[in-house]
């Protein structure tokens, strides 16, 4: 559910630009994505080379963060130059590589 929330908070920030409400800020959507998130960026993608022979949990694992991270790449462009983008930037190149 949240990465529905997640993909829809960034549609309106890509489409209308409404800043006026907390929630269609991009940068309080890009600090609510990287609270969720319980691995790092080089973890994730360390334990995905692997990934078939992960336990089923771990590999629910990689997939809960692949999903909650779907919208990262649209949201990059809306935020400003600093270690919240570079972090949602790790996740978004990482992305590709779990299962």
């Amino acid at each position: 559910m949240r990465s529905q929330e997640f993909a829809l908070r960034t549609w309106v920030i890509e489409h209308l630009c409404t800043d006026t409400d907390p929630d269609w800020n991009p940068e309080a959507l890009a600090n609510d994505t990287l609270a969720v998130l319980s691995l790092e960026p080089r973890r994730a993608e360390s334990a995905a080379a692997g990934w078939r022979d992960l336990p089923v949990e771990q590999i629910g694992d990689l997939r809960r963060h692949k999903n909650l991270t779907a919208h990262a790449d649209r949201l990059l462009p809306s935020l400003p130059p600093g270690p919240i983008k570079d972090q949602l930037a790790s996740w978004a190149s990482v992305r590709q590589h779990l299962p």
